[in-house]
């Protein structure tokens, strides 16, 4: 009798840390859920969190607001613009919008940069610099920005579709990809996966010398990118390195072509992303005679992503001129 009594207590004290172990699991998971939601969502005023917000857009001093899930996705496609159609941001429904510590974009902010960056050497700035604040947003994918641009700052002699938004950061001017030119309009769109300084520039133009080309010694295909990678940067380098590989296998064999690949972001190519003045996803051709750098961005392949035929080929062309030293 006794041994069933203690039996009996033995399986009761079972039952209850079995029941004491269970609560606490349970409140550990309403805590974690508790401090996530805190992490991805604004707060609502009773201390909730909301499931949609209104996420504050001022471009230019022309304010509007944005309906985002509590992820900080817009709800529908919409393109927002400045009220002197200066500046336009394009988002597509699911668009993931984060400040540098990865939670959801509480405002976006452009305004014309007082002290602007000077220009690249191998371009000039058209119109103002427009600084997009807060400083380390990213989007993925990536949104479209939209630059207009007054075509009478061009350059006599220059076409309009050689106009490009460019990014400046810390190491210097970049020239976005994917961009679209309207001359109609005279604006320029290119798509763009974090924020930092924008302009329109255009390449300065230089008179031909009519002094007969020299072969060069050696040309470097370098391909820039970031950490974070979309679509466009991975064709760029698949088709690059096919072009390369298979049209110029000789040229490698013998270093007269050198092929590199080369992430803007790694501290260890610092000095080199310098010397080419990349930022971002961007394709370089640099032709070396007589010791010296003759460093050019393959601006005319950004257009053609998508279109492998015409990709290779401009590509393939860009080498074969530099080879016979048309730097």
């Amino acid at each position: 009798m006794l041994k069933l009594k203690k039996r009996e207590q033995l399986q009761w004290n079972m039952v209850i840390r079995t029941r004491y172990h269970f609560l606490l699991v349970c409140l550990a998971l309403s805590l974690v859920a508790g401090y996530t939601a805190s992490c991805t969502a604004p707060s609502a005023a009773n201390g909730g969190t909301l499931s949609t917000y209104q996420l504050e857009i001022n471009l230019l001093g022309t304010k509007n607001r944005l309906l985002v899930d509590s992820q900080g996705r817009p709800k529908t496609n919409v393109e927002i613009s400045s009220a002197d159609d200066r500046i336009s941001l394009s988002f597509n429904k699911g668009t993931v919008g984060l400040d540098k510590d990865q939670r959801p974009l509480q405002a976006i902010d452009a305004a014309i940069d007082p002290s602007p960056p000077p220009s690249p050497k191998d371009a000039y700035i058209v119109g103002a610099v427009y600084d997009f604040k807060p400083e380390g947003a990213n989007f993925k994918p990536q949104i479209k920005l939209t630059l207009s641009y007054d075509q009478r700052e061009l350059l006599e002699g220059l076409r309009e579709e050689n106009v490009y938004i460019a990014c400046y950061q810390d190491t210097g001017w970049g020239k976005l990809l994917n961009k679209k030119v309207d001359t109609e309009s005279h604006k320029v769109t290119s798509e763009i996966d974090h924020f930092a300084r924008f302009a329109v520039l255009a390449p300065r133009v230089h008179p031909t010398s009519g002094m007969p080309l020299v072969p060069s010694d050696k040309v470097e295909v370098v391909y820039f990118h970031r950490t974070q990678r979309c679509s466009s940067c991975l064709y760029a380098e698949k088709w690059t390195r096919y072009t390369v590989e298979t049209y110029f296998a000789d040229e490698l064999a013998s270093g007269k072509v050198v092929f590199k690949v080369l992430n803007v972001e790694d501290k260890e190519n610092a000095a080199i992303v310098k010397k080419y003045g990349a930022f971002t996803s961007s394709l370089f051709i640099n032709t070396i005679k007589d010791g010296t750098d003759h460093i050019k961005e393959a601006t005319d392949v950004y257009t053609l992503i998508g279109k492998d035929d015409a990709f290779v080929k401009a590509v393939k062309s860009n080498i074969e001129k530099s080879l016979k030293g048309e730097a």
